[in-house]
């Protein structure tokens, strides 16, 4: 049985025992009210019949004779007949009895007959030799208003009790019949007074539901609350775009909507380090924050919420492109004056023709290489980066090695992709080898057969993560723990993600050092 119907059951015998309770408590009442009108009633009656007797002439008479002829208890029992009382007994003034129902009785005393001696009318509930009866007694006067005798009525109680006993009967079935009225009636109010809170609550919740969901949708954060259980309770608009959901998972595990990855853990609290992460998923940059929720000290569940910090990356992306271009120029006009002031120095010094070879020397080789560069890149914008690094790497005392073989012909990634890819490789490579006597990186970008450019660059640093590679390419993994940047641990997230948008791939394996390999697709 279901639990709102177990509900109803409740409620309706909560309303029929009231009812039923309060008919009873009626019942009772009316029973005891009619009982006792009905007792008064019988004793008003015996004393009325009792006075009505004392002032005939005939029993004044035969009593204050003494009755000779014993005309009394003919009388009396004439008069009981005639008004159906149980009995009627005529005392004399000393309470000795001159009439009664029991012939064997007369002649004998009254028991409490006193206060009647006295001149007072009495009724009282007595128990003779008849029964339990309704007594009434009063006094017989002569004409001189003094006491000669008593006249004592009653009916018993057997004799009236059918009466009480039928009204009795009629008051149950009067209070059945109220008792099913009023359950009745108590379900209609109860129904109705229901059905219009019903309404008004359901105008209410309808209210605040619309407002509720009008301002969830309306701001620009994506919002998740997830149950105790990590099952989905709400999901707003923002949240379904950013994490490419939809309605449908409201209701669901958020393990089973999501992949595995950095993006489930850090929603489902796994990972936080802090008030806010920046996550990557397969479109956007999100930043993400996610917090308990308690009531009365017990956790109930999550509250997350994501913010699209896409452009903000891409800015950042862009800043360090021009970062990276400004520590070139640096480092190239670093080593320029340093050249200068060597040649300065073999003038000074009156060395010429040294001055001149060392001239030509370096002459041709930086422009022996920008002029294959220059041939073999389309973009202009790399081959300025890759003279900046090679003067950055010089700097850092590492031998950066671009293959005189490569090219880069119109790949599949725009200028500032590019620069960010093949940047960003390069630096982690000079990174890795930074400090060693013999740092060596490679740079090789080549034709494949499948109209693809195969960009690789190698280091002899101290290798990638084992078993797994591969982790480099996940937001939040580095090697760099002593820098404080916010974004930290994005560079090759960033990069692997730029890849596989513009179709191609990326992987990493160990040989003697870090091996990094890009395959983009040529535009046709």
């Amino acid at each position: 049985m279901s639990s709102k119907r177990m509900k109803l059951l409740r409620l309706v015998s909560n309303r029929a025992l009231i009812v039923l309770v309060a008919a009873l408590l009626g019942l009772a009442m009316t029973f005891n009210v009619t009982q006792r009108v009905q007792d008064q009633e019988y004793l008003s009656r015996a004393l009325t019949l009792a006075k009505a007797i004392s002032v005939m002439p005939d029993v004044i008479s035969f009593v204050e004779a003494g009755d000779p002829n014993h005309q009394l208890p003919k009388l009396a029992l004439v008069i009981a007949e005639r008004t159906q009382a149980s009995y009627i007994v005529i005392t004399d003034k000393y309470g000795v009895r001159m009439s009664h129902p029991n012939p064997a009785l007369i002649g004998q005393r009254v028991e409490d007959a006193q206060s009647a001696l006295a001149g007072a009318s009495t009724t009282t509930f007595n128990k003779g030799s008849l029964g339990l009866s309704a007594n009434g007694r009063t006094p017989i006067f002569d004409a001189n208003h003094k006491v000669i005798g008593i006249v004592s009525a009653g009916y018993l109680t057997y004799t009236f009790a059918s009466e009480v006993k039928h009204l009795q009967n009629s008051f149950i079935f009067l209070g059945f019949g109220i008792i099913f009225l009023g359950f009745i009636l108590a379900e209609i109010l109860a129904r109705t007074l229901k059905n219009r809170r019903m309404e008004s609550e359901l105008i209410e919740v309808t209210s605040k539901y619309q407002e509720r969901e009008a301002m969830l949708h309306a701001i620009k954060e994506g919002v998740i609350t997830l149950s105790f259980d990590r099952k989905i309770q709400l999901i707003n608009d923002e949240a379904m775009r950013l994490l490419d959901l939809n309605k449908q998972v409201v209701g669901k595990a958020i393990d089973a909507v999501l992949p595995q990855g950095r993006l489930l853990d850090l929603i489902e609290g796994e990972t936080l380090q802090g008030d806010d992460e920046i996550v990557l998923n397969d479109n956007f940059s999100l930043r993400i924050n996610t917090r308990p929720v308690k009531h009365l000290g017990r956790q109930i569940g999550h509250v997350i919420t994501l913010r699209d910090r896409t452009e903000h990356i891409g800015l950042m992306r862009e800043i360090d492109s021009i970062t990276n271009l400004t520590n070139a120029l640096r480092a190239q006009q670093h080593e320029y004056a340093n050249r200068i002031h060597a040649l300065t120095g073999l003038i000074e010094l009156g060395r010429f023709d040294d001055a001149r070879n060392y001239l030509g020397e370096i002459s041709n080789m930086d422009a022996d290489l920008a002029e294959k560069l220059t041939d073999r890149i389309a973009n202009q914008t790399v081959t300025a980066l890759l003279l900046a690094k090679v003067a950055i790497a010089r700097e850092k005392g590492v031998v950066l090695e671009i293959d005189p073989q490569s090219s880069l012909d119109d790949i599949s990634l725009d200028s500032n992709a590019q620069i960010t890819v093949i940047g960003n490789l390069i630096d982690n490579a000079l990174d890795a080898v930074g400090g060693k006597a013999d740092g060596h990186v490679k740079l090789m970008i080549e034709s494949s057969f499948s109209y693809s450019k195969i960009i690789t660059v190698r280091d002899n640093g101290v290798g990638l993560p084992e078993p797994r590679p591969d982790v480099v390419f996940q937001d939040g993994f580095s090697t760099k723990v002593n820098e404080g940047s916010s974004h930290r641990g994005l560079g090759l997230a960033i990069v692997s993600r730029l890849v596989k948008q513009s179709g191609g791939t990326i992987t990493c394996y160990n040989n003697q050092g870090a091996v990094f390999v890009v395959e983009i697709p040529v535009r046709k």
